[in-house]
């Protein structure tokens, strides 16, 4: 899952950079080197508007520095590529996204001028914080934690055993297939009984469908320049989704004993302090997405990774995750997909799905300075001056795509990469540093960000994620849709609002035949934490 919140402080990089959204251009000699575009003043803002997270991959290889100072207009941003200074800005207090997430507030989310005024008046600040620090990670802990992951598990139990009642399914879209199945997971267990997804769906509304659209047009909607014009498809599906959300949460559903304490207590709390319900409704409308942004595409990436490799890779999958059947009753196989036993039981499957992050995960966390700060190095020899009211992007992309880490292959899936991080499996270069060293890997692999900000939700998303692919592994044989060769897509521009990257295409041209495994006709599933 991406924290709301992550993804409304990236919405405004751009805009922000656009709109002079900067701390003047002089520069400390204590401040990151100068990196300078080849087009002075609007170089950089051209890069990030056309390769988006992917413009930090070209700049750190271009000048190989680990923190840079990025001229552009009057102003500057810093951008940050180095681990341990990455570690240093996810941890440090003085880092925050609270300035950025009060940018949207009007234009994306359409708050009334009585929600403004709580928002963005002298509580904004504090709600942010609460919310973050009280409220969130609760919500992923303990009897919270295992509620909704245990209705995410059932339903994906559902959707699988039902697909064990066909001979062969054929998928023709397999991105489409990975995301549908998770929402129709995750949004019950999000929501609970009065899920705004469910009923659009028996309205024959394709709520799912909106929201992705909504999201792709989150940029020309923050603008706010006619939207019906310039973003029509993203102010539709807004809309849309309002349509659903509006009269949830001015029902109080979100109350509702069903609904997860996500949902539950970040409504409780803005009530608190006197937003009216529509406005929660808009507040809230990124929720969704940010349950499903992470999870939908990293699986359909381990899914695709893995199953490509049906001859050397899933029979020994196979092999560990049978260690995983705890249960089997009248036709009904139980599987343990809790952490703790896929980390001991499945060392290859576990380092499958680190390598999957690693080649996937592109995000750019953006922070405002809050007030003058510092970041030193890993070996203390270098410190930087981060000036007051400045943007700061850390790419956490870079670290997980740069050879000096990984080596020679650091382009290729490799299974077997991350069988070091067991402790079941050492290595005897454990000490030595350099390009492919446990050493080097362990500070560079940061998929979930750090700090405050870490992931909430990464739990509940691996649950969902080891759930399908287990039983993928146990109970189906994949080949491609028309018997051919295996070809995956490539990948979509890595956005800024996206922590892990997408097919490109929406997966158009990937496509598979699903067949039932010999044994394990008429099979159901269950799974436990």
């Amino acid at each position: 899952m991406t924290s709301p919140v992550a993804i409304t402080t990236a919405l405004v990089v751009v805009i922000g950079l656009l709109l002079n959204y900067f701390v003047p251009a002089t520069i400390d000699a204590r401040e990151p080197p100068v990196v300078k575009s080849r087009i002075p003043l609007i170089g950089h803002i051209i890069g990030i508007i056309r390769h988006q997270a992917n413009y930090h991959l070209i700049l750190r290889r271009a000048s190989n520095k680990p923190i840079a100072t990025l001229p552009m207009l009057n102003g500057k941003m810093y951008a940050i590529w180095d681990p341990s200074l990455v570690s240093a800005g996810l941890r440090n207090k003085n880092l925050s996204n609270t300035a950025q997430i009060k940018e949207v507030v009007k234009p994306l989310f359409q708050v009334s001028l009585a929600g403004q005024e709580i928002l963005l008046g002298p509580k904004g600040g504090e709600i942010v914080d609460r919310i973050l620090l009280n409220v969130i990670p609760p919500a992923f802990k303990g009897t919270n934690l295992e509620n909704f992951s245990g209705t995410a598990l059932s339903l994906i139990a559902s959707q699988l055993t039902s697909l064990a009642t066909s001979e062969t399914t054929s998928v023709p879209n397999v991105w489409l297939w990975i995301r549908g199945l998770v929402t129709l997971a995750t949004s019950p267990a999000l929501f609970g009984k009065h899920d705004p997804f469910s009923k659009a769906q028996l309205e024959g509304v394709d709520l799912e469908q909106s929201m992705f659209d909504f999201v792709t047009s989150i940029f020309l909607l923050v603008v706010n320049v006619l939207p019906s014009i310039i973003a029509p498809s993203g102010n539709r599906a807004r809309a849309a989704l309002l349509r659903e959300l509006i009269p949830y949460y001015s029902s109080h559903y979100d109350a509702h004993e069903t609904a997860s304490a996500f949902v539950k207590n970040r409504a409780a709390e803005l009530r608190r302090y006197g937003l009216p319900d529509e406005d929660i409704a808009r507040t809230e409308i990124m929720l969704p997405f940010a349950a499903l942004a992470n999870t939908v595409p990293t699986l359909f990436w381990f899914f695709s990774f893995v199953m490509s490799r049906p001859d050397d890779l899933v029979p020994q999958l196979r092999e560990e995750v049978n260690r995983l059947i705890v249960g089997r009753n009248n036709g009904e196989v139980t599987l343990n997909v809790s952490q703790a036993a896929i980390e001991e039981k499945c060392p290859l499957l576990t380092s499958c799905y680190k390598e999957t992050l690693r080649m996937t995960v592109r995000q750019v966390s953006t922070r405002t300075v809050d007030q003058d700060t510092t970041l030193t190095d890993a070996r203390g020899t270098h410190t930087y001056l981060l000036k007051k009211d400045a943007v700061v992007q850390m790419a956490l992309g870079v670290m997980h795509t740069s050879k000096e880490f990984w080596g020679d292959d650091v382009d290729e899936f490799n299974p077997r990469r991350f069988l070091a991080f067991n402790t079941n499996h050492p290595r005897d270069d454990i000490e030595k540093d350099g390009p492919g060293s446990l050493k080097a890997m362990r500070s560079a692999f940061q998929p979930w960000g750090g700090g405050m900000h870490l992931c909430p939700g990464r739990q509940f998303a691996y649950a969902e994620m080891m759930a399908l692919m287990t039983t993928m592994l146990l109970g189906f044989d994949v080949e491609p849709l028309d018997g051919g060769k295996w070809q995956l897509p490539g990948y979509a521009t890595s956005s800024l609002i996206d922590a892990v990257t997408k097919p490109a295409k929406e997966g158009k041209g990937f496509g598979v035949r699903i067949k039932k495994r010999t044994g394990l006709e008429g099979v159901s599933w269950k799974y436990e934490l």
